[in-house]
């Protein structure tokens, strides 16, 4: 779906200009995220018009395997690292990624480890709550 400057001015201000998940404050250069996924479909770039024929590539139609959920009601107004971290995880499943972030960076990241050692970041056990379950009751 392609929004209109006005839809996407009100979509940025749905959660008060902030990322629906983050809640950080949106610039210019937002992504409207599609709540539920729509999945767009991919093809495989033909060898002859690859960059690098011996490299496999892909690349999107256009089209979505879901078009009835390419609708302004479906659309959350993210940042672009919400969005891209979100992907096309439902909100359950992108609360979990964010949940187990800490336990990654941890068995992951030195970086981390190390500041983690010096007590310069400390784990803080609570739920993950997403702007949009918030923004009501901070409004009023």
């Amino acid at each position: 779906m392609k929004l209109s400057k006005v839809q996407r001015l009100e979509l940025k201000q749905k959660f008060g200009g902030r990322c629906a998940y983050c809640g950080c404050e949106l610039g210019d250069k937002f992504h409207a995220d599609h709540v539920e996924a729509i999945y767009r479909e991919t093809e495989t770039v033909p060898r002859h018009e690859r960059k690098d024929p011996l490299n496999f590539e892909i690349r999107q139609t256009g089209k979505s395997e879901k078009q009835h959920l390419d609708v302004l009601e479906n659309l959350y107004p993210a940042c672009v690292p919400c969005n891209l971290f979100k992907s096309v995880f439902t909100v359950e499943m992108f609360r979990s990624e964010v949940q187990r972030q800490t336990e990654r960076a941890r068995t992951y990241s030195v970086n981390f480890r190390t500041a983690e050692r010096f007590g310069l970041i400390q784990e803080v056990a609570k739920p993950v709550v997403f702007w949009f379950e918030v923004y009501e009751d901070i409004g009023k």
